[in-house]
């Protein structure tokens, strides 16, 4: 009796305030975002990080792939490639992308940077997981430096 009470006075109450007692529909969730949107939103420190944990994950993955294992970060930056990017460059299947480069090594300020041991994560539009490249070149050089090389547009007629 005392529950059949209670249960007509919470409905007078919500009636009073005017809700009903029929569930509520609850809006779609948000469609979920790829990595782009993801790597896009994300502020510069927190893409840095984000970058370096997709690295230690692509080379848990891929252990024959990230050789030598990045065991300590010496830096971190973003790179913005531009439009004109030089075609022979590593940046230019990248234009569009969210990209990182990563370098590794021992955290000692004299060493030299190896770049052996520097990575570019690459975020593109659509991919599910990162594209992952070595920035070690031919006789030891670095493919990925932090100008990015360009060519010169061609005027319009």
């Amino acid at each position: 009796m005392i529950r059949t009470y209670l249960a007509a006075s919470a409905l007078l109450l919500l009636a009073a305030c005017g809700q009903s007692t029929a569930p509520t529909t609850e809006e779609a969730p948000a469609a979920p975002q790829g990595l782009y949107e993801q790597v896009s939103a994300m502020g510069p420190e927190e893409l840095l990080v984000f970058g370096t944990t997709q690295l230690a994950a692509y080379g848990q993955a891929h252990p024959d792939v990230v050789n030598p294992p990045c065991t300590a970060i010496r830096g971190t930056e973003r790179i913005n490639v531009p439009g004109n990017v030089d075609p022979a460059s590593i940046y230019a299947a990248h234009t569009g992308h969210v990209v990182i480069t990563v370098q590794c090594g021992a955290l000692v300020s004299a060493t030299r940077l190896d770049p052996n041991e520097k990575w570019l994560i690459a975020f593109a539009p659509g991919a599910t997981e990162p594209t992952v490249e070595h920035c070690l070149g031919p006789n030891s050089t670095d493919r990925c430096p932090r100008q990015v090389p360009t060519v010169e547009i061609a005027p319009t007629p």
